[in-house]
């Protein structure tokens, strides 16, 4: 949480520098940076034979994206109002995103081909937003060195400590799926799921608390879309992913209805802290329905 938190005010400041919006900061700078605890955890799984772990990660970690943080902040916001003509014309395309997992895990395995074509999928959807902030914003084309040395210091030793935090994570948690005999997959659904969204968490309350909303939906929509598209995809191509098709089917449901709640807000461009409390009950819904059922 620490280091992730270092990388992430490292790059919004280096960002900001560039001249990008609130949005695109969130949408593609911060959401990069709170989805390293997922990226790191998918190459450290990969490696390691544990890939159950990163397919369930990359799905918990949607699901409590768009339903536990969401929710916590339209609970501190009380009624959070939507702006922004990037975020609401990148809608249908976040859905597509999110929906990708299901596409191509459909058969109970993501080989590295289609790792590949997520890893694309995402750059390509990168390249378009960058394509709409550039009718929308302003970027600058140059920054001098000087400016940005500081940053890059603190990224790259920031890296460092999430790969080594990242590895211990995934040996505890491996190890408890083993003393509790419950499967890989609903081990990184649920609790790993919880440990690598804190990043995203702390990232929407400071948000909210200072009043950049667009920072906070931005962030919130970009982790779905990295995690459904880079993170899937690089640990694919790292160890092709295997899986039990029936669970993962059915999370991947619940992913693709609680993104869909969410992006329904972003369409009425408000959310209130009622709603919050409903996409609270949600996740509530999730663990017992589908969570709990792997520990019996």
């Amino acid at each position: 949480m620490i280091s992730a938190g270092y990388i992430i005010t490292a790059v919004s400041d280096y960002a900001k520098k560039t001249g990008v919006s609130d949005y695109l900061i969130g949408f593609l700078v911060v959401s990069i940076g709170t989805s390293l605890p997922e990226l790191t955890t998918a190459v450290v799984a990969s490696f390691t034979k544990t890939s159950q772990i990163v397919l369930g990660d990359i799905i918990g970690a949607n699901i409590i994206d768009v339903t536990v943080v969401l929710g916590i902040t339209a609970i501190i916001g009380k009624k959070i109002f939507i702006h922004g003509k990037v975020l609401t014309k990148t809608i249908f395309t976040v859905m597509l995103m999110a929906f990708l997992p299901l596409i191509v895990g459909f058969d109970g395995k993501i080989s590295q081909l289609e790792g590949f074509l997520l890893v694309i999928a995402f750059f390509l959807y990168i390249y378009s937003l960058l394509k709409k902030e550039g009718q929308f914003g302003k970027i600058k084309k140059e920054l001098e060195w000087k400016d940005i040395w500081q940053d890059m210091v603190v990224i790259s030793l920031s890296i460092i400590a999430l790969l080594l935090s990242t590895h211990w994570l995934l040996l505890s948690a491996n190890q408890i799926a083993i003393m509790l005999e419950v499967p890989q997959f609903v081990m990184g659904l649920i609790l790993v799921a919880a440990g690598t969204t804190v990043p995203e968490l702390t990232v929407e309350v400071r948000s909210i608390l200072k009043g950049a909303t667009g920072l906070a939906f931005g962030d919130i929509l970009g982790s779905v879309v990295a995690n459904s598209t880079l993170v899937l995809g690089v640990g694919a191509i790292i160890n092709p992913i295997i899986f039990e098709k029936t669970r993962f089917i059915n999370s991947a449901f619940f992913m693709i209805t609680s993104v869909y709640i969410a992006l329904l807000f972003i369409k009425k461009k408000q959310i209130t802290w009622q709603e919050g409390v409903g996409v609270l009950l949600l996740y509530v819904t999730f663990l017992i329905t589908e969570g709990l059922s792997g520990f019996i």
